[in-house]
């Protein structure tokens, strides 16, 4: 299981990953919702706003997106904790037991880029991200 924090930003992702690479080092991979396919409910394009964000540090990833155009930035946390897990089934039973008592953010569903993917804040107020990652 991987543990990697996931920030949220409100349009200025892009900035924020290029001054944290310049500080912490490495190069930010930077994925526009423009590259991506369209989202359900959604029709904007925002090519400056960016769907996910990565900036290898070591063995370990800082990850982050704005949030999708036309959404207004969710009440805190801005800050996700990312559980990448080996199987459909933990998916499933963490996710669960996260967000029992607390806010589903995104249902644990299959998308494009994962076969599960879930988002929640627990009833401690913590944000989780729950992810059975698709095969590269």
């Amino acid at each position: 299981m991987r543990i990697d924090p996931y920030l949220y930003f409100d349009g200025d992702c892009a900035a924020a990953f290029r001054f944290y690479a310049g500080l912490l080092g490495g190069e930010p991979m930077l994925m526009p919702y423009g590259d991506a396919p369209p989202y359900p409910g959604s029709d904007a394009v925002a090519p400056e706003r960016i769907m996910h964000a990565c900036l290898t540090l070591g063995d370990q990833y800082l990850m982050a997106s704005d949030v999708p155009p036309g959404t207004p930035l969710p009440a805190a946390p801005h800050a996700f904790v990312s559980l990448g897990v080996d199987s459909d089934a933990d998916a499933e039973r963490i996710f669960a037991a996260l967000s029992e008592g607390g806010e589903v953010r995104a249902p644990m569903a299959e998308t494009f880029f994962a076969h599960r993917f879930g988002m929640a804040v627990d009833r401690f107020g913590t944000g989780w991200m729950v992810l059975r990652a698709k095969e590269c």
